[in-house]
């Protein structure tokens, strides 16, 4: 009469993947570089600008379709920077009508650029089978490979590092903007998204990750400068200064480190409560396969009325 005992009785555990089991939420962290400009005709490549690490960031939901392959959607931050101390042979800067006129001559003074860019990308994932050896079995590490297709937003501004140089030259800054003040419009790219990445599982919920991706954009103006080649002169019309243009496209890479956690949708739980409030449910996911089972001890003590036949039911 004095005492009251909450049991939690045992099931068996299935390997379901329907649309409530086996999603997954990640967070990601670090340094991101423009790499090189490609051209379009992958004739070569090249860089106009110096460029330094920035750093980015990257929110993830993914879903198991299949076993081992995920279909997910990404958000990112992506910031970059560089310099160029001497920039005379930038075809842009000393060529273009717009930085030589009767108001204005540009010089080679040093200059830099900061650029930020915003992602948004579906991405398809498959994950390698876990490493394994013939005396500890499955290692809770794995590999595995991404391919996405986004779309990119870009702002980019460039200008003299010194801006004493501005009244050297009669230019005023910045001296290239576009998706900031006073050029605030920020104009839609698309990107293709390679990545190869590795996961620690900490748990059946909670994984580690260390990743490289990489970014090839359609664009040329990440580090601040368009492209043109040697003929373009002061004297050409803006209108005809596409003629002069060196397509290209930008390519990037991050190098992150993320952390993952599992999940299961229950759309179910207040009926099943409803009619069965004693009922207890496990967490399953797809990678518990792999991770080192506890002991019958361990189990005993955490669920005090188990009993190892019903893992027969698995």
């Amino acid at each position: 009469m004095f005492f009251s005992l909450i049991a939690y009785p045992q099931g068996w555990l299935t390997d379901e993947n329907n649309f409530e089991t086996n999603w997954n939420f990640t967070f990601q962290l670090g340094p991101t570089i423009l790499v090189t400009e490609m051209k379009k005709d992958f004739s070569g490549v090249g860089n106009d600008m110096d460029n330094k690490p920035g750093i980015g960031f990257n929110f993830q939901l993914a879903k198991m379709i299949f076993e081992r392959v995920d279909l997910g959607f990404d958000f990112g931050v992506s910031n970059y920077k560089g310099t160029r101390i001497n920039p005379s042979r930038v075809n842009y800067l000393m060529l273009s009508g717009y930085y030589n006129n009767k108001t204005g001559d540009f010089q080679p003074y040093p200059i830099y650029y900061e650029s930020n860019t915003a992602n948004f990308s579906i991405y398809s994932k498959y994950n390698f089978i876990n490493f394994s050896s013939f005396s500890k079995g499955f290692i809770k590490l794995n590999l595995y490979a991404k391919v996405g297709l986004g779309i990119l937003f870009i702002s980019s501004e460039m200008g003299y590092s010194n801006h004493a140089n501005y009244e050297l030259t009669g230019l005023t800054h910045p001296l290239f903007v576009i998706g900031r003040n006073p050029n605030p419009v920020k104009n839609a790219h698309f990107s293709f998204n390679p990545a190869f990445g590795m996961n620690y599982q900490l748990s059946d919920r909670f994984f580690v990750s260390a990743e490289f991706t990489s970014q090839l954009i359609n664009a040329d103006y990440i580090d601040g400068v368009h492209n043109f080649d040697d003929k373009l002169t002061p004297n050409t019309p803006g209108d005809f200064q596409n003629e002069y243009r060196v397509q290209v496209y930008d390519v990037t890479g991050k190098f992150m480190l993320g952390v993952t956690y599992f999940f299961n949708f229950d759309s179910h739980w207040r009926t099943r409560q409803d009619a069965y409030p004693w009922y207890y449910s496990r967490y399953r996911s797809y990678y518990s396969k792999f991770q080192t089972p506890s002991t019958k001890k361990a189990r005993q003590e955490r669920l005090p009325f188990y009993n190892i036949k019903f893992e027969d039911f698995n």
